[in-house]
This record gives structure tokens, C-alpha cells and sequence, in this order.
């Protein structure tokens, strides 16, 4: 059997247990049940939470929910700190598994999940692009988490840069979000309604911050063209 074709074995045995796990045991799990399991631990529930945050992402768990389980469960600030560790420990773990188990098969479903304009940002992205690129995707909260960090381990972004984009990226949405799960039992406080007008601010500048990268790559790729007519 030759290497190739052991390589997409695994990533078609990959998939599919990620498909069965995501069906059988997370599909319909709440914000509400992650704390009540993670709650069960007593005093290593800390521990059980950058657990959950680490594994469960893999599987295209989705990660708001996750968060808003981080708020009900620690609040915002211990919350914010054992999230961010569990989503490092997540981005890092999935960014090595696209990176060593695939280049070929993975790439055709994962860029059917990413709008076709930031798929090719992606791949055609140099070193300092690649980074505004990761942490500009981060920073907006409707983009996919699980999708990014395997779509990055695709591409030639580099992992220190891939690294840090995400770690800064990602701390904004953190804070909000774990801010939401903070106060969710009290919708109608004052910090509950402007953690949702942050998430709708957030979104705003992240889009414009995203089509000012647009434009700047455009840039590049009209004076390339340029240069080489010339």
C-alpha cells in the first residue's frame, strides 16, 4: 500500500469518526449541559473545561456555545483565562492535524465551509498577510473557529504566526462572549445588553477592517501584474 493512499485512509477514517462522535454524543449538547458536566468535577472542573475546549472543537462542535458554557460556569475573568488557554491548546492541536494528515482531500470540503474571496486570501497570502488575514477571520464572530484552524494548517501560513494571530484574535470575541454566558441568566442588565452590542460592534470593524485587507491585497496583486507586463 503506498504511502499516498494510506495517508487519505486516515483522513477518510478521520472524518467519518468526527461525523459519527459530532452525531451520536454532541449534536443538541447545551451551554447549560457543558457547565453541568464540567460542574461535576468539584475543584479539577477548570481542568475539565480546557479539556472540553481542547477535544471538542475538532469535532465542529460549536464553540460559542462553549464559551457562553465558560461564562455560566466561571465568570468573566477565570472564565476568559481557562478559555483562551483551551482554545490555544484547540487552534494548536487542530492546525497540526491538517497540516500532517492532509494537503489534498480535506482541502476540497474545507473550502466549500469559507466564502470563496477569503478561501483564496488563504492560500495565496504571504508571511505578513497571512497573519492579518488569521487574525482579521478571528476577529469576526459569524466566521467559522474550527473551520479557520484547519484551513490554516492548509496553507503555508507559518505556526508562530498563526500563533499569535489567533491568541489576539480571538481574545476580543472571548471577552464578549463569556460575558454573554456571565450574565445570561439576567437579560435584561445593563451588562448583559452591551455585551450584545459589543458582539454587533465587534462584527462591524472586523468587516471593515477585513475589506481594507481586500483592498490592500488587490493592490499587491494589480502592481505584480504590473511589474511583470512591464
Amino acid at each position: 500500500m503506498s504511502e499516498k493512499l494510506k495517508k487519505k485512509i486516515i483522513i477518510v477514517v478521520f472524518v467519518v469518526i468526527c461525523i459519527v462522535i459530532y452525531k451520536l454524543f454532541l449534536q443538541g449538547v447545551t451551554a447549560q449541559g457543558i457547565r453541568d458536566w464540567v460542574n461535576g468535577f468539584g475543584i479539577l472542573a477548570p481542568i475539565a473545561y480546557i479539556g472540553v475546549w481542547a477535544i471538542l472543537p475538532i469535532f465542529f462542535f460549536p464553540v460559542p456555545i462553549l464559551a457562553l458554557a465558560g461564562g455560566l460556569s466561571f465568570g468573566l475573568l477565570e472564565g476568559t483565562i481557562l478559555t483562551l488557554i483551551g482554545a490555544m491548546v484547540n487552534s494548536t492541536l487542530m492546525f497540526l492535524l491538517a497540516n500532517v494528515l492532509a494537503k489534498d482531500m480535506v482541502t476540497k470540503y474545507l473550502s466549500n465551509k469559507l466564502p470563496a474571496k477569503w478561501w483564496n486570501k488563504f492560500y495565496k497570502a504571504e508571511k505578513k498577510e497571512g497573519f492579518l488575514i488569521v487574525l482579521i477571520c478571528r476577529l469576526i464572530p459569524i466566521m467559522p473557529y474550527n473551520v479557520i484552524n484547519y484551513v490554516s494548517g492548509l496553507t503555508n501560513i507559518k505556526f508562530g504566526s498563526y500563533f499569535i494571530a489567533t491568541l489576539i484574535g480571538i481574545t476580543p470575541g472571548t471577552v464578549i462572549f463569556l460575558n454573554v454566558g456571565d450574565k445570561i441568566l439576567d437579560v435584561r442588565s445593563p451588562e448583559f445588553i452591551m455585551s450584545i452590542v459589543f458582539v454587533i460592534i465587534l462584527t462591524v470593524v472586523s468587516l471593515i477592517l477585513g475589506k481594507y485587507v481586500s483592498k490592500i491585497s488587490e493592490k499587491k496583486n494589480i502592481d505584480k501584474k504590473t511589474k511583470n507586463g512591464l
